[in-house]
């Protein structure tokens, strides 16, 4: 039985693309929704077919969970607005939906009593999940209208989101060069094609399978796998027929290294493409 009163929201810009707002049951679950401009409101509360048009916020006074699905260049002038009105906050939970700004910029509103949380979409390929960031109060309740929607949330410690940036950077963002580097070198070896696809593919699952498995070793792979006289050979062998990759991958393993568990890793030994006179002119 769903114990959750209904949830405010308040939503400025174009949100027909959120996925929180899209997920199954939430729509039931929101009441008072609040714009800038009641036709704007209206315009929401039609498309989701979820909630009444409110013109004032002391119309969210009701609402122990308000969600703002808004731009981020309107969230300082909309916690001002709502700070400048007579809403009682104390009572309530704000949530910063879908966006990657921190819960300390709702400070405003947690320094009059309210409890304060950020929810960010996480990357899956099979059913919805979220990570939230904020008061223990806050994270709860948003948490709750999740799960309850059929979502999955992982909850940040306060103040902790520019870790999960970091890691969204290391392991969504950082690896397509690592991909498109060992695109190139299978190409060049004359792969192509779907067989190119498939093997990039099997080498991540690999991967991925030896981390869910709680491996230890270190380098895996050729790093590891391959005798190092013969890696060294092939880094220098790279490094004369394509010195672009033979430098990227020097520096790829030279970065990594203090990252990788200490037993069973091999240091790159390929040593740097020198600079010619005509580039270090440039």
């Amino acid at each position: 039985m769903k114990t959750l009163r209904q949830a405010g929201l308040i939503v400025e810009g174009n949100s027909t693309r959120s996925v929180i707002l899209r997920l199954p049951g939430i729509a039931e679950e929101i009441g008072p929704i609040k714009s800038a401009t009641t036709r704007v409101a209206r315009r929401v509360s039609n498309f989701f077919r979820a909630g009444n048009v409110v013109e004032n916020y002391e119309d969210l006074e009701n609402c122990d969970l308000v969600l703002l699905r808004v731009p981020d260049e309107s969230v300082a002038r909309i916690i001002g607005e709502i700070s400048a009105s007579q809403l009682g906050v104390s009572q309530i939970a704000f949530v910063l939906c879908e966006s990657w700004l921190s819960s300390e910029v709702l400070k405003p509103l947690s320094d009059r009593g309210a409890a304060v949380a950020t929810v960010v979409s996480v990357p899956a390929s099979a059913r919805n999940w979220f990570a939230i960031e904020g008061d223990f109060a806050a994270a709860k309740r948003v948490k709750r209208l999740l799960v309850e929607a059929g979502a999955h949330a992982i909850e940040l410690r306060p103040g902790s989101k520019y870790l999960y940036f970091a890691a969204t950077a290391f392991a969504q963002t950082l690896p397509r060069a690592l991909f498109v580097a060992a695109q190139r070198a299978l190409r060049m070896a004359g792969v192509n094609g779907r067989p190119l696809q498939t093997v990039i593919e099997e080498l991540a699952q690999g991967m991925f399978r030896d981390m869910s498995q709680g491996s230890r070793a270190g380098w895996s792979g050729p790093m590891l796998d391959c005798p190092e006289p013969l890696a060294e050979e092939y880094e220098i062998r790279l490094r004369t027929a394509e010195p672009a990759l033979a430098v990227f991958l020097s520096e790829q393993l030279r970065l990594a290294e203090p990252f990788a568990p200490q037993r069973a890793t091999r240091k790159s030994k390929t040593p740097p493409v020198p600079h010619s006179e005509s580039d270090e002119n440039h």
